[in-house]
């Protein structure tokens, strides 16, 4: 299995996970069986018209890694049939091994509600306290 982790490049402290896929420039795919990473633009993923739980299908994701997620956004990766958790860190190295060692959650449409100021719709959030 693949997962994806959205990536944000940081001058300071090099590649750390971004807080969601809007905020990232690249994105790394890890493939848990050969344990290799791959870098791509996320705007490279679905450039052919695909929504993007499509394009992540085709080239074998199976999970998403992210700091945070919107509950739109959740609801469209479970749709699509991938399975989203919360890191723990900003380190990608770190959460790929808790990935792998089972020790990251799965994040669900309640715990993400629980810990959003937003609620089920995009025009519901107020630009000063969304963070997505």
């Amino acid at each position: 299995m693949k997962i994806i982790i959205p990536v944000t490049e940081n001058n300071a402290c090099g590649r750390e996970i971004a807080r969601g896929f809007h905020k990232a420039d690249l994105a790394c795919i890890y493939n848990c069986t050969n344990q290799t990473s791959e870098w791509l633009s996320t705007k490279s993923i679905s450039q052919n018209g695909d929504d993007l739980g499509d394009a992540l299908k085709k080239i074998g994701i199976g999970a998403v890694i992210s700091q945070q997620m919107p509950l739109m956004a959740l609801g469209f990766f479970t749709d699509s049939g991938l399975t989203v958790y919360k890191s723990e860190s900003e380190n990608i190295e770190e959460n790929i091994r808790m990935f792998v060692d089972n020790r990251l959650e799965p994040q669900t449409n309640a715990s993400t509600k629980y810990s959003s100021s937003c609620s089920s719709s995009c025009n519901s959030c107020n630009s000063t306290t969304c963070q997505s």
